[in-house]
């Protein structure tokens, strides 16, 4: 498009062509994506169908979405803009006004000043749709943007990244050589996440090498790792003595029933404590979260939402599909700075109700709630909906839940050691494995030891000048 004058309204019509007319795809709270790619898509579970009331309504009031009454002032200055371009802009290709429009779009959700609002392309949003389904060939770890830096929000169990020692917290500074920074310098959140994506991406059987900033140990550190393929299984489950374990590594379609089959398993054994270890679970499905509340609480207030206007909506326990009870059990929930979202509204809720006792380090603090929009060509448009609030009405985003007992983690063998579970091996020239916060959990349960308080940090003052 060159030259003349189109009517200021056109913009409005393309925004809610691509906009407007189109899917809701789920209300969620994730707080990560994968690095990987799906191969298997799973259908919509009977976990989501309440989900899918809610969603029919929001479609069908989006598919009547009509321009604003000041829709042609407002657009007056774009659409100069955009002729300018195309007449004076010196450019030796066609301009890519698919191009021109996104990044119109993509300003406009950027200029609100949430993290968790955005804008993909349609390549980045079926990645990001496929981190709930399928399994994945990839390295296996949840990022984030935070910051200004990719950062490893958790590696998940038993993937190559896991098996690699990366760990949650690390920085990344290169993949193969080529800085991170320099890739996503003047990018939002998610193209920064998605460029981050395409470097780190691949098949089974390839390998990369990531460059790491290790905050625990102020250390740069190159982990060559061999892609795999991912299987998504989020919940895992054991006996450690007479205590039952259950891991939830993520809050997926599929998870309230997977948490019912670890609890089956469990319960001919006779536990007679739960330890819950959401520790770098990045999040997930709210409904889910309601359901696995259902596990541990027969009935109670899991979370508030609050919209733009201060009006607050209730969330209740669930209790679908088999629904296993661990009602009379004491549990510890074991958590950490990977926690997030849906993990904050079950540790939240298992906090203020006093249900269960909290062990670990501070949670991630992704306390808001997106609608997330497939558009007309695939593109995907989240935007944040609410705030959401714990059952004493608690706020957490960017807050985050500190634990009855701050523990930080060590996994110092002489001082913590623990048993080796769900498939891990000591470390190098170590014959026993070690987790001091699943070691405080046990020492809690069994012996109602409470962990010692942190060590104060302490202050160097700053000689005056």
């Amino acid at each position: 498009m060159s030259g003349g004058n189109p009517a200021p309204s056109r913009l409005w019509l393309v925004l809610s062509g691509i906009v407007g007319v189109l899917l809701v795809v789920a209300i969620a709270l994730g707080a990560g994506y994968f690095w990987g790619s799906s191969s298997k898509e799973q259908s919509m579970t009977a976990a989501n169908q309440a989900l899918a009331t809610e969603t029919a309504q929001v479609i069908q009031q989006t598919q009547q979405a009509l321009p604003p009454a000041n829709a042609d002032e407002n657009f007056q200055t774009f659409w100069e803009v955009w002729n300018l371009v195309n007449k004076e802009f010196y450019h030796t290709e066609p301009i890519d006004e698919k191009q021109m429009m996104y990044g119109a779009i993509r300003g406009m959700l950027q200029s609100l000043g949430d993290d968790f609002t955005g804008f993909q392309e349609p390549e980045s949003a079926e990645r990001s749709r496929e981190d709930m389904r399928g399994n994945f060939e990839g390295i296996g770890a949840y990022v984030e943007y935070k910051d200004d830096q990719i950062m490893i929000v958790s590696p998940i169990e038993g993937s190559p990244a896991e098996k690699a020692n990366v760990r949650a917290g690390d920085i990344v500074v290169a993949v193969d050589g080529k800085q991170i920074s320099e890739v996503i310098a003047n990018l939002e959140r998610d193209q920064a996440l998605a460029e981050a994506i395409k470097l780190i991406r691949g098949p089974k059987g390839s390998q990369v090498v990531i460059t790491v900033y290790r905050t625990s140990t102020e250390k740069q550190i190159d982990i060559p790792i061999v892609r795999d393929t991912i299987p998504l299984i989020s919940v895992r489950s054991t006996m450690i003595g007479d205590i039952g374990y259950i891991q939830l590594s993520e809050f997926k379609q599929t998870s309230y029933d997977e948490m019912d089959q670890a609890i089956a398993k469990l319960k001919p054994n006779n536990p007679k404590a739960i330890i819950f270890d959401l520790r770098n679970n990045p999040g997930g499905y709210v409904n889910q979260a309601q359901n696995i509340l259902g596990r541990f609480t027969k009935d109670g207030v899991t979370h508030y939402q609050e919209n733009s206007n201060g009006v607050q909506k209730e969330y209740r326990t669930l209790q679908q599909g088999d629904a296993q009870e661990l009602f009379d059990l004491p549990v510890v929930v074991l958590v950490n700075g990977g926690s997030a979202s849906a993990s904050e509204i079950v540790s939240g809720a298992m906090q203020d109700t006093k249900r269960a006792t909290l062990i670990g380090e501070k949670t991630f603090g992704k306390g808001s709630v997106q609608s997330v929009h497939t558009l007309g060509d695939k593109s995907e448009a989240r935007i944040t909906v609410a705030h959401w609030l714990t059952p004493n009405k608690r706020a957490i985003h960017k807050l985050g839940i500190t634990p009855d007992y701050v523990v930080p983690f060590s996994d110092d063998a002489t001082q913590y050691p623990v048993e080796c579970i769900l498939n891990r091996t000591p470390a190098d020239g170590v014959t026993a494995c070690a987790d001091s916060q699943l070691f405080w959990a046990l020492k809690f349960l069994d012996e109602q030891q409470t962990p010692p308080p942190p060590p104060t940090p302490t202050i160097t003052p700053t000689p005056g000048k």
